[in-house]
């Protein structure tokens, strides 16, 4: 049996860094190196390598470790077994190219996709409303029985969404164009669905995980345009409040601020628009690598307009900051910082 001491020999000759390199492009960005997660389709560049503490994580799936796990991952095997390819000097990389740059073509939605949409917001929402657990649970995460509702947010349980469609006439083929469902049934089983509501209908979902063992935080509907969550809450307003994920987007709202979810830290193109009238855009990304990453390049694309709020030390994003008894008075804090940096830099 192989001690402790010879598996840190291995994990000393063998670099995370190498090893990772061996099967995609990395590029270096500051301390760190990153590069397309092979283990998704992944198209801005997740997957980040830590050198120093000669570990990885994927900020699109979830995925990561140190050597042992990414060979783990990428053969198909088991720990023993990643610990023999390595030692044995077996690994034999295949160089694993980025994703296609050419767009995937996206389902043409229709009037029923949408009814379909909603309908399963209807029976999500239905789920979790008679769930006391997690509603006391999305309570301690500063989210209260008055932002459920006005948000339909709602519990899948993996069960009962196809018997509810059919019950309401609905084919479930609809859902499975959707994404909603699949071989291994409802996508966002045991997962909070948050919707993105317009004009009365759903035309977007978002699953978050309610465990630490389910492997991404966030699930995005696959079968739909991926939309900016809260649009309709800016539009029009020269102040406004940029997010990563739609918990923070929701927190905000609760707090009085106009505020909108961008589902990521990058903005594409054509929702550049959406964003021309403001005159102050205060970004409020996540206080990790890929946050701080995202707002290096918001702040390049709105130049002046553009006023990073800072973290805390030891807060990640705003909802975790909602957690603490004074959770709105340090961020009205944080914007008012945000506000002398801007006027010291012009």
């Amino acid at each position: 049996m192989i001690t402790r001491e010879e598996i840190e020999e291995i994990r000393a000759r063998f670099p995370v860094e190498q090893v990772i390199g061996s099967y995609i492009q990395l590029r270096r960005s500051g301390r760190t190196l990153v590069g397309h997660c092979p283990f998704h389709e992944d198209k801005v560049a997740s997957l980040t390598v830590y050198p120093q503490t000669r570990s990885w994580y994927c900020f699109g799936c979830g995925a990561g470790g140190d050597v042992f796990e990414f060979v783990k991952h990428i053969e198909h095997v088991r720990f023993p077994e990643a610990v023999g390819l390595l030692a044995g000097g077996k690994l034999k990389p295949r160089r694993i190219p980025p994703p296609s740059a050419e767009p995937i073509p996206e389902l043409t939605l229709t009037e029923e996709h949408f009814a379909v949409l909603t309908a399963a917001v209807e029976a999500y929402h239905a789920a979790l409303l008679a769930r006391p657990d997690l509603l006391q649970h999305l309570a301690g995460r500063g989210i209260d029985g008055e932002a459920v509702k006005r948000h339909r947010l709602g519990y899948a349980s993996g069960k009962r969404l196809v018997r509810y469609l059919q019950f309401r006439g609905w084919d479930p083929q609809l859902a499975a164009d959707l994404g909603l469902i699949g071989p291994k049934g409802e996508f966002f089983r045991e997962r909070i669905v948050i919707p993105e509501i317009r004009e009365g209908r759903a035309v977007y979902l978002v699953g978050r995980a309610l465990r630490p063992s389910q492997r991404a935080k966030y699930l995005h509907l696959p079968g739909a345009p991926k939309p900016i969550y809260g649009l309709e809450c800016i539009q029009g307003r020269h102040e406004i409040f940029v997010t990563e994920g739609p918990f923070d987007w929701m927190t905000l709202i609760s707090w009085g601020f106009p505020a909108c979810a961008l589902l990521g830290h990058s903005l594409k193109k054509d929702q550049q628009r959406h964003f021309e009238s403001a005159t102050r855009i205060y970004l409020c990304l996540d206080n990790d690598e890929a946050g701080r990453r995202g707002t290096r390049e918001l702040r390049e694309l709105w130049g002046e307009r553009a006023r990073p709020v800072p973290h805390l030390k030891g807060v990640k994003d705003i909802n975790e900051l909602a957690q603490r008894p004074n959770g709105r008075e340090l961020f009205t804090g944080l914007v008012r910082l945000a506000d002398r940096r801007a006027w010291r830099r012009r």
